[in-house]
């Protein structure tokens, strides 16, 4: 045979694997068992409807899902619904808006007051007098100057006076402001006799007593 010389190397025992060719085969049959394993565990899909059941055969077990779901998604599903809670919670109401002011014055829905008319002054009673003075025939009232002792004594007679002539010589001392001894009646003739010349304002005041 001419060839057994060159196939000599080739029948020579194998050495042993270098460790790093080794490491490098284990990573990947790890990976890949690890990816096998992760195909074959089914999913639920978290989208997908539950199966209608019929009320007789549903059960609280059964409606359940069967893998429960991971704490941080529950945790971030509580916190949404949190946030959701506070959002409507403080969400401001709409409020009625303010009322317009009335164009309308206060007062003019009141009625208007009746004017109110002062009661009629109360007539005056006219003043009764206990005497009387009547007039001349020529519509005069009887008040005469007289002068005496040489025309020193300076008097003013009232004449013609019925009733109570006293009473009529007590008005004429308060008007006229004379003393008591100023104003007299003649026991004789019944005359009113006064100190002084007074004719105009005795007749102003006979003639306001209309006299």
């Amino acid at each position: 045979m001419a060839f057994p010389q060159p196939i000599l190397p080739f029948l020579r025992p194998l050495g042993p694997p270098r460790p790093r060719t080794v490491r490098h085969l284990l990573r990947f049959s790890t990976a890949t068992r690890f990816r096998v394993d992760a195909s074959t565990i089914p999913i639920p899909s978290a989208t997908s409807p539950a199966p209608a059941s019929s009320p007789s055969t549903s059960s609280p077990a059964a409606s359940s899902p069967i893998h429960p779901q991971s704490p941080s998604r529950a945790a971030d599903i509580a916190a949404a619904e949190a946030a959701t809670d506070a959002d409507n919670a403080t969400s401001p109401t709409p409020s009625s808006p303010p009322p317009l002011p009335s164009k309308r014055s206060p007062t003019s829905n009141r009625a208007p007051r009746p004017k109110q008319t002062p009661p009629p002054p109360a007539s005056q009673e006219p003043e009764t007098l206990t005497y009387h003075v009547a007039r001349t025939p020529s519509k005069q009232l009887p008040v005469y100057k007289d002068a005496k002792r040489g025309g020193n004594l300076h008097q003013t007679l009232i004449r013609k006076i019925t009733g109570d002539a006293a009473a009529l010589r007590e008005d004429m001392r308060r008007v006229l402001r004379l003393k008591e001894g100023d104003v007299k009646v003649n026991p004789v003739t019944g005359h009113v006799v006064i100190k002084g010349w007074h004719k105009d304002t005795i007749v102003k005041y006979l003639e306001s007593k209309n006299f």
